[in-house]
């Protein structure tokens, strides 16, 4: 028999605010964090590693129900095949977890190096509202920001930041510098009035300074940096016996995500 101890510790907590300097965090699915303050800064974490997961998740299931389909129901290949599928989606769950949780600490430590105190999140529950196809409404559907707003929550208090969050509606539609709203295209923002160029989400970022502050306008970051969750590794398909994947005729690769290159330093890109 194996025995295990689990104790449970009181993790250390700030006792006062980094700062007082005001954040904003735009959510999104292709970047998790957008993240800017009114000192200039801003920082990127990327949620394309999760976004990736899901997508082979997906066809890793499709895979397996198309196979479940020409077997008898509760026969011994069909209890395989839905223990594989059981088996691909906690795993899934579990790196997505690990993710989220790699991505919101990343965010809350750029606060508390930046000294900030109050931090509004956007929520953007009207985007997920609308109907844009099957393909949008698929992404939409996938994308968990409930889960990302509950880990900012809990971690800005963990530091000590005042957290809140609102509407972040037409934030990502108006220019930061002379206001001129447009929808835009891309990842890049180009005003059509004033040829001002910016990162699309960074644009939301700084905008929401005005709605959740009611600041005047807030000048936009000349650089900013990009992170990733963390350093995924792209592994071989098991070859064991024992696995469930020997019911299918053909292996399934682990997905190739973005977040394959370190993280830990990670990149200052410009704004022109």
């Amino acid at each position: 028999k194996i025995y295990q101890l689990h104790v449970g510790l009181e993790a250390p907590q700030a006792d006062e605010a980094p700062g007082t300097v005001q954040a904003t965090v735009d959510l999104g699915e292709i970047h998790l964090a957008a993240v800017t303050t009114n000192t200039g800064k801003a920082m990127i974490v990327t949620g394309r590693g999760i976004r990736s997961i899901k997508r082979q998740r997906t066809k890793q299931l499709g895979k397996i129900a198309k196979k479940q389909s020409r077997c008898k129901k509760y026969s011994r290949r069909w209890k395989r095949l839905q223990y594989a599928k059981n088996k691909q989606c906690r795993r899934a769950e579990r790196r997505i977890r690990d993710l989220r949780h790699k991505a919101t600490r990343k965010v809350i430590d750029f606060c508390v190096e930046q000294q900030v105190g109050p931090l509004f999140i956007g929520n953007p529950h009207g985007v997920r509202n609308e109907n844009k196809g099957r393909h949008h409404n698929q992404r939409m559907a996938l994308w968990e920001y409930g889960k990302d707003i509950d880990y900012l929550t809990h971690k800005s208090q963990a530091a000590h930041i005042m957290s809140f969050t609102g509407s972040e509606r037409g934030t990502s539609s108006r220019c930061p510098r002379c206001g001129h709203k447009h929808k835009p295209k891309g990842r890049n923002w180009v005003c059509r009035k004033c040829q001002f160029s910016g990162h699309r989400d960074l644009v939301g970022s700084v905008n929401m300074h005005q709605l959740a502050y009611g600041s005047d306008q807030v000048r936009f970051p000349r650089s900013f940096t990009y992170l990733r969750p963390s350093g995924l590794v792209a592994r071989p398909s098991s070859s064991r016996a024992d696995t469930p994947q020997r019911c299918l005729s053909k292996k399934l690769a682990q997905p190739r995500t973005s977040g394959m290159v370190s993280s830990e330093t990670g990149q200052t890109s410009d704004v022109a």
